[in-house]
């Protein structure tokens, strides 16, 4: 089992005070002139901002849906990076690089604070608890990204209808994720609702939609798998004690035959056969004691 961390004040802010130079970093990405401001990137953000404040807390729910909202930057901004030095060989995507260093900073300095006494104790499963968190991040951030593609759907496509249906999913994934956090049994079966109906809707659709919607259903079967881990291990447990209990049953089961045949000895029957053999000893001894006086 770990150990509590203690977290001190300086590492807490300075991992704070990485993703809000990420948020930064994104705005002025996003201004590009006074004439030319991309509104959907300075949306997002404020809400890395949001996210960065929030890694200064010491909630464990606020601590999850921050880290989620750093790996949404972190990710991509990694993969762009790997990608252009693996490409260009020696011209390194800089802006890509250094939004994964201050993302990837934060996460790093943040971490110890899941592992607080005050974060064990809200959230203390039985087991599996750092899959559980990292379950619940995944969940997070699912949610999120199907919330921000929802909203570019209704805004630039008009089809509110898959709009609706995408918003639908990434608001039962973040509820999912709070649920499990907060130590519900539903969060976990709305974890594995999701991922079922993620699934057929896979299933269904034949475009590229077909491998998000299979993605999307990874964070759901990652919150259900403990329950089956743990559900299996019982069974396992069950079926060896029954094993104990026939194994027993048979080793003393002879010993109970033998009881059993001592005890026949002391029948109504083998009792007579007894009486009958002293009655026929006492009768040859009378005899002969009578033979004796006779004579």
């Amino acid at each position: 089992m770990s150990k509590s961390t203690a977290v001190s004040t300086p590492r807490r802010l300075a991992g704070s005070a990485a993703l809000l130079a990420t948020a930064a970093g994104l705005g002025t990405i996003a201004v590009h002139d006074l004439h030319w401001i991309e509104w959907a990137l300075l949306g997002c953000s404020g809400v890395v901002a949001v996210a960065g404040v929030g890694l200064a807390r010491r909630s464990l729910l606020t601590q999850v849906l921050s880290r989620a909202t750093a790996w949404l930057v972190f990710a991509p901004a990694a993969m762009v990076t790997a990608v252009s030095a693996v490409v260009s060989h020696s011209h390194v995507d800089l802006v890509a690089a250094g939004l994964a260093a201050t993302s990837g900073a934060a996460l790093l300095l943040a971490r110890p604070m899941l592992h607080t006494a005050e974060a064990k104790a809200t959230f203390a499963p039985v087991g599996y608890r750092r899959w559980l968190l990292a379950a619940s991040t995944a969940a997070s951030a699912a949610g999120l990204t199907a919330g921000m593609i929802a909203f570019d759907m209704m805004r630039w496509s008009g089809d509110r209808a898959a709009g609706l249906a995408i918003g639908a999913l990434g608001v039962s994934l973040l509820a999912s994720a709070v649920g499990v956090l907060r130590m519900r049994a539903w969060g976990i079966l709305l974890g594995a609702a999701t991922s079922i109906a993620t699934l057929l809707a896979a299933l269904v659709v034949r475009d590229a939609a077909s491998l998000v919607f299979a993605l999307a259903a990874l964070p759901g079967m990652m919150l259900a798998l403990p329950v089956l881990l743990a559900k299996r291990a019982r069974d396992k447990d069950v079926s060896a004690a029954r094993t104990r209990v026939a194994f027993d049953e048979a080793h003393v089961s002879p010993a109970r035959y033998r009881i059993a045949a001592d005890d026949g000895s002391h029948t109504p029957a083998a009792a007579t056969a007894d009486e009958e053999a002293d009655e026929r000893a006492d009768a040859r001894t009378t005899a002969s004691r009578r033979a004796t006086l006779s004579v």
